[in-house]
C-alpha cells in the first residue's frame, strides 16, 4: 500500500520509491538448477514446515500463502506432481510476477522452477530494489541424468542444454565482481543427499527469518 515518505527517510527504513510511489522492499529467493537437481523435492520438504492456502493476487499468478508470517510461494504443488512450482504456470507468467512485485503484499517472497528462471526477471526485482536471492542448486552429470531415468523424463538434449545455458547465464550476471565492489547474489548448492535438502533448507530459513 503507497504511503507518503521523503525518499530520504524511506531509505533508512528499508523502502524504495518507485515512479513516485513508495512501496516496501521485500525479499525475493529463487531457487534454480538444471532439471535433475532436485529443486522441487527440496522445495516440498520446506514446504512441509508451514500450513499453506491457496492464493491468486494476479490472474495467471497462481501462488500459496502462509496465514502465520508473510511469505508468499509462487507456483503450485499438487500432491503427486512430478513437475511443480512454477513450471505448471503459463508460459505468460513472468510479465505477471514483476507486475506483483511493483507493490507485493509479503516479506518474503520464494519460488522454484524454469517459468520465472531468467537474467531478466532477477534484474527486474533488483531494479525495484527487492533484497534478491539466488540459490543454484547442482549435481553430477551422472546424477542428474540418472533422476532423468528414474522419473521417465523424455526432455531432449536441446531442451536440456537450453536450460543449462539459463542457469550460467544467471550466474554470470548476478555472482557480484571484486573489481566492481558488487555483491554476489548467487549462492549454489550441491544437492545429492537429504543432508545436503536439510543444509540447503537451513540455508533458506536463515534468509527467511533475517
Amino acid at each position: 500500500m503507497a504511503i507518503n515518505l521523503q525518499v530520504g527517510v524511506a531509505d533508512e527504513i528499508g523502502i524504495k520509491k518507485i515512479e513516485g510511489n513508495i512501496m516496501k522492499k521485500v525479499k525475493l529467493i529463487g531457487i534454480v538448477g538444471m532439471p535433475g537437481t532436485g529443486k522441487t523435492t527440496m522445495m516440498r520438504e520446506w514446504i512441509e514446515k508451514r500450513e499453506w492456502v491457496k492464493d491468486t493476487p494476479l490472474k495467471l499468478l497462481d501462488t500459496m500463502v502462509n496465514p502465520e508470517s508473510s511469505i508468499r510461494l509462487f507456483g503450485k504443488y499438487e500432491e503427486g506432481d512430478t513437475f511443480a512450482g512454477t513450471d505448471k504456470l503459463s508460459m505468460a507468467v513472468q510479465p505477471v510476477a514483476i507486475e506483483y512485485l511493483q507493490n507485493p503484499s509479503h516479506d518474503v517472497n520464494i519460488f522454484e522452477g524454469d517459468r520465472l528462471t531468467s537474467v531478466k526477471f532477477f534484474q527486474e526485482a533488483e531494479k525495484l530494489g527487492h533484497d534478491v536471492h539466488i540459490i543454484v542448486l547442482t549435481v553430477p552429470d551422472a546424477v542428474r541424468e540418472q533422476r532423468y531415468k528414474d522419473r521417465g523424463s523424455d526432455q531432449s538434449e536441446t531442451f536440456i542444454n537450453g536450460r543449462r545455458t539459463k542457469v550460467q547465464n544467471i550466474i554470470d550476471n548476478f555472482s557480484g565482481s571484486v573489481l566492481t565492489g558488487d555483491p554476489s547474489l548467487v549462492t549454489e548448492f550441491n544437492h545429492e543427499t537429504p543432508e545436503d535438502t536439510q543444509k540447503i533448507i537451513d540455508f533458506i530459513e536463515g534468509i527467511v527469518k533475517k
